[in-house]
């Protein structure tokens, strides 16, 4: 999660808000020649080609495979819309139809038909059909999902999943067709790498196996599309988020009054200014009341089945009306598989959200981006974490162990709900920092997101002189953990009970309040609203990180947003957010603080029920055992700003 803001004036792009303009060279990315592939690769021989295209897929199949069609524009050639359908045969799930590539799993035997239609940037029409037999079989165990198209320079994952009950003692992968290098990243049943740039459309495979205790084996293929699309250097993504994003966005709801405004002003390479409110104004400035159709009229999605699953949710959650309220203070909502991490950006007016919060079926998962977050090795030389979690009635409230992705589960609306609520608040909170209930009527057509923040204080600013965190030692701290910033010797040396002292006395309510001010108003927002509206209490515990993996705890506490100490903080905050709600009186009715026992592990202290003040030690239960670490987006390198 992070805010993306940009201030006029020698600041730098972080996750508060703060930034700069920059009136230099444009901070062009480094792009050597790539090597030449292995000459052992042959490129991939195509199923159907002419002049003007070329598709690739398997024209037989085993029960159980995962397969894929991909079209492939010749040399010097662009698609400019594409369409795929299923004709006849068993039915199979299509999460992709708009992309160059498909995949999916073939559950049953049969004789499979398919359409691909669409058209050139020429003008050409495309239109063909494919079929596919898919034969009994009980040998498919191993599965790679799924085929899919990439931009050049995008960042691609794929996994290899088994069925076998088998004890797997090794994964392994390789590059095994087609004529651009690529450097593959491998990580067990996890692959990764950046497509590299092209001058036309490209297409390779990857092979993945496993190696089972036994010394049998089982592969499986995928095929990549990397495309070759137009992109500006000096644009907001490329130059300023550092990364080439997907170009197969749409808007969701296409007959939309703003989908011409989506598509270029929010989420491409091109986008190279912020856009006025004449062209894509907050939700606020419209519609004082928006309901669900209003808001998914500025949804942007790289598939659909995000904007279905936003949809579910706004229609669904007990949180609805509260996030229909607080998208006022944004321009569109940007749900994409290449996401990642979680941001709101002021240059834009947007809340940018990571798919991987809204999948519900396997299908959909598949769809998704795995590569790790780049903060995730943040603070290694550390003693010490501070790892956080929600709790409701005793239990775990993300339940993402629940899900593993061999099982091919599908998500509860409970989990969904569970997944995205504490996100939109945190988000929401940082547009509504930047956007408050007051501007909405301030703010004028000619003006743009980025022009209106850059004259305009965010709240966060003025709340953080009247109500500031003073431990200097945790600011330090947050730097390394969560900006990349290297630990010197003595914060190295630090045990988990140096730095109690230095965060329990202070009025924060987590680590990650520490990272930036914006931080600290955006997570003060989130754990009131979670608390408040689902019931799920924050724990924030520094803990020991021992090598038996027990975690023991030397200091926590449960609900610590609702601190007779921190409540003032929290209460403004609400207030300026929210201010149909009176948070002085809700805090009254929220839960109070909880402490947790020192010395007894992090994961025996789910329920503490019988716990007051510490007093006795938490009931041992089984749950998931992996930490989640307070994390902050900010860009590495710290590029400039954008000018308004």
């Amino acid at each position: 999660m992070r805010v993306v803001g940009i201030v006029l004036l020698g600041y730098l792009m972080s996750a508060c808000g703060g930034g700069g303009s920059s009136t230099g060279t444009p901070n062009t990315p480094n792009q050597p020649a790539p090597s030449p592939p292995p000459s052992s690769l042959l490129a991939p021989s195509p199923i159907s080609s002419n002049t003007d295209y070329q598709i690739y897929g398997q024209l037989e199949a085993n029960q159980g495979e995962s397969v894929g069609f991909a079209l492939v524009a010749g040399n010097g050639k662009r698609v400019e819309s594409l369409q795929w359908q299923q004709l006849s045969g068993p039915a199979v799930t299509i999460l992709a139809p708009h992309m160059q590539a498909i995949g999916f799993d073939v559950a049953q035997s049969g004789e499979y038909r398919f359409n691909v239609s669409g058209q050139m940037e020429s003008g050409q029409q495309i239109a063909q059909e494919l079929s596919l037999t898919v034969v009994d079989s009980t040998t498919q165990k191993a599965n790679i999902r799924v085929d899919h198209a990439v931009s050049e320079r995008g960042k691609v994952s794929l996994r290899i999943d088994t069925s076998s009950d088998k004890e797997i003692v090794s994964w392994q992968w390789q590059l095994v067709e087609g004529t651009v290098n690529v450097a593959i990243e491998p990580q067990d049943a996890y692959v990764f790498f950046d497509a590299p740039s092209v001058n036309k459309d490209e297409i390779i495979v990857i092979q993945g196996d496993i190696e089972f205790a036994d010394g049998s084996r089982q592969s499986d293929l995928s095929q990549i599309i990397i495309k070759d699309i137009q992109i500006d250097e000096d644009g907001y993504f490329p130059r300023f988020n550092e990364r080439v994003v997907t170009n197969d966005m749409f808007a969701y709801v296409q007959n939309s009054p703003y989908s011409a405004a989506l598509e270029a002003c929010v989420y491409n390479n091109l986008v190279n200014r912020s856009c006025s409110f004449n062209q894509l104004p907050l939700i606020g400035q419209v519609v004082s009341q928006p309901t669900v159709d209003d808001i998914m009229q500025r949804v942007i999605v790289s598939h659909e089945w995000m904007g279905d699953r936003f949809r579910q949710f706004l229609e669904t959650s007990v949180t609805g009306e509260d996030m229909r309220n607080l998208l006022r203070a944004v321009t569109a909502v940007v749900i994409s598989y290449d996401v990642r991490p979680s941001f709101y950006w002021t240059a834009t007016g947007a809340i940018y959200l990571d798919a991987a919060n809204f999948w519900m079926t396997p299908e959909e998962r598949d769809t998704l981006n795995s590569a790790p977050d780049f903060r995730s090795n943040f603070g290694n030389e550390l003693q010490f974490s501070i790892p956080w979690r929600y709790i409701k009635d005793n239990q775990s409230y993300i339940r993402n162990s629940d899900y593993p992705r061999a099982s091919r589960l599908t998500k509860s609306f409970v989990d969904f709900e569970a997944n995205i609520s504490w996100l939109m608040y945190h988000e929401l909170a940082h547009a509504n920092d930047f956007f408050p209930p007051t501007s909405w009527t301030r703010v004028t057509g000619s003006d743009s997101p980025l022009g209106y923040a850059n004259d305009n204080e965010a709240n966060s600013t003025a709340f953080s002189n009247s109500y500031p965190l003073t431990s200097q030692a945790m600011r330090d701290l947050a730097s390394v953990s969560f900006a990349g910033v290297d630990a010197s010797e003595q914060q190295k040396a630090y045990t988990p009970n140096d730095v109690v002292p230095f965060f329990e006395p202070d009025k924060a309510p987590a680590y990650y309040s520490y990272s930036t001010i914006r931080e600290d108003y955006a997570t003060l927002f989130e754990r009131f609203m979670m608390v408040y509206r689902l019931d799920a209490q924050a724990d924030t515990a520094i803990i020991e990180l021992d090598e038996e993996l027990t975690y023991p705890v030397s200091w926590g506490q449960r609900n610590r947003v609702n601190l007779p100490a921190i409540q003032p903080r929290t209460a403004v905050v609400v207030e300026q957010i929210l201010p149909q709600l009176d948070a002085q009186q809700i805090q009254q009715s929220l839960p109070g603080v909880t402490q947790f026992t020192p010395g007894v592990g992090y994961f025996e202290q789910i329920d503490l029920s019988n716990q007051q003040k510490g007093n006795v030690a938490g009931k041992p239960v089984l749950t998931d055992r992996k930490l989640n670490f307070e994390m902050l987006s900010i860009h590495r390198g710290r590029p400039s700003m954008p000018e308004k």
